[in-house]
């Protein structure tokens, strides 16, 4: 007699569990040169030698990465098969990543130097967007508990191999400069996330049929906005979660900031990068890894509002310790975006629709598009105007004001839930 999807869905769930944290070497070790938190503003200015190309950089991130959700969310129905359209643009990321390698490698002594390393790190952050709405349908689907301490251990693992990662780097870069130390450390995130693909591949997932190509149109478009709408008058916990997104998002665009400003400002090293990159890596996966520990007991909402409160630490210890205590502030932050992100994830496939987690997360994470977009410009702009010290309290009143929303208006705990798909129950 042939299983059930709920069936096989049990049978292979602690092999599915092994399969994604060993994929999230991979993702830890790649996010830990690309993202803003880390080398990239630096390596851009770098390059550039402009003060708005490490904006630009932020901008670029978010913008695109959201964008790749965007698109990727579109065409996706409830409760539909995610696997291949995971493996699709887990294979474009990699290739992404190969492309910046070879863009550094041999295009640096180029006038196109700066414009090839945004072009290939454009397809890497699109890439690493897009694939997102399937890959939390995937989880929710495959991983029908448990979820919330997969997704801390993914977090936290990633952070480990970021963690190693950075500190080759950091070796590299006191030895032969910032670019030739990144350009290293991208060689050894080729060949981790080759391997990763593996387990990624072998991910085993019901009824797992090749998705429809759906093209990219503005009346699909226009349907998926009006379903968000939807979604978030309707939810109540949603447009609370919204709305905290929307008003604290300050923080995460300052965090890029700390390392340029501790050099500029404060006459720092640039050889610190790495150690400060280090340590925000490493307290990014303990904030993660508490997050289920908490939420099991308290729930999410309280979580996320941790997230916050660290960040508001760190934006503290810059303004009142930046030459005693500029290590905490990496520190403060990294768990501040352990915790923030860990909390978001988990959210997305609790409180949202069967199936739609992937869409749920994406909606949850355009509510950051405006402050992402326009905040890391502006920090650059008004830094050479205004004290640094009066710049930071916008970061610090962001995040009390998205305490404040998520304390009065969440009014569930939001804690773990075990689910099935409807189709697979």
């Amino acid at each position: 007699m042939s299983k059930t999807s709920s069936e096989f869905i049990k049978d292979n769930f602690v092999f599915n569990y092994v399969m994604f944290i060993l994929d999230s070497f991979g993702f830890g070790a790649a996010f830990a040169l690309m993202i803003p938190l880390s080398y990239t503003p630096d390596v851009a200015f770098e390059i550039s030698s402009s003060i708005y190309a490490p904006p630009l950089i932020i901008i670029l991130f978010y913008l695109l990465n959201i964008f790749g959700q965007v698109t990727s969310s579109i065409g996706r129905k409830k409760e539909q098969d995610s696997k291949y359209e995971v493996i699709k643009w887990g294979l474009v990321e990699r290739l992404g990543i190969i492309l910046i390698f070879i863009s550094l490698k041999y295009f640096l002594a180029s006038e196109l130097s700066f414009l090839m390393f945004l072009i290939t790190y454009s397809i890497f952050v699109f890439s690493s967007g897009a694939i997102l709405p399937a890959y939390f349908d995937l989880v929710s689907r495959v991983l029908y508990k448990y979820r919330s301490i997969f997704f801390a251990i993914n977090l936290t693992t990633g952070s480990a191999a970021g963690y190693f990662v950075s500190k080759y780097v950091d070796t590299k870069i006191q030895s032969n400069g910032l670019i030739s130390g990144f350009q290293s450390g991208v060689l050894i995130v080729i060949f981790i996330t080759s391997f990763s693909l593996i387990p990624l591949l072998l991910i085993r997932e019901p009824n797992s049929t090749k998705p429809q190509n759906n093209k990219f149109m503005f009346t699909l478009l226009n349907l998926k906005i009006q379903d968000w709408k939807n979604l978030y008058y309707k939810n109540i916990q949603i447009k609370a979660i919204a709305r905290a997104n929307f008003v604290s998002v300050l923080p995460e665009s300052v965090t890029p900031f700390f390392s340029i400003w501790l050099i500029s400002e404060y006459n720092y090293e640039p050889s610190k990068i790495g150690i400060w990159v280090t340590l925000l890596l490493l307290s990014q996966g303990i904030g993660s890894f508490f997050v289920p520990i908490f939420a099991s007991k308290f729930g999410f909402k309280y979580t996320y509002i941790m997230g916050l409160i660290f960040h508001f630490l760190a934006c503290v210890i810059f303004i009142f310790f930046p030459l005693n205590l500029q290590n905490f502030i990496f520190i403060f932050a990294g768990l501040g975006a352990g915790a923030l992100y860990t909390s978001q994830s988990n959210i997305s496939v609790e409180i949202g629709k069967l199936g739609e987690a992937g869409n749920t997360n994406t909606m949850l994470t355009m509510f950051k598009l405006p402050g992402l977009l326009l905040a890391p410009f502006l920090f650059a702009f008004f830094s050479t105007n205004i004290n640094l010290n009066y710049l930071l309290l916008a970061p610090i009143f962001s995040s009390a004001f998205g305490i404040f929303i998520m304390f009065y208006q969440m009014k569930d705990k939001i804690k773990p839930q075990v689910r099935f798909w409807l189709k697979d129950a």
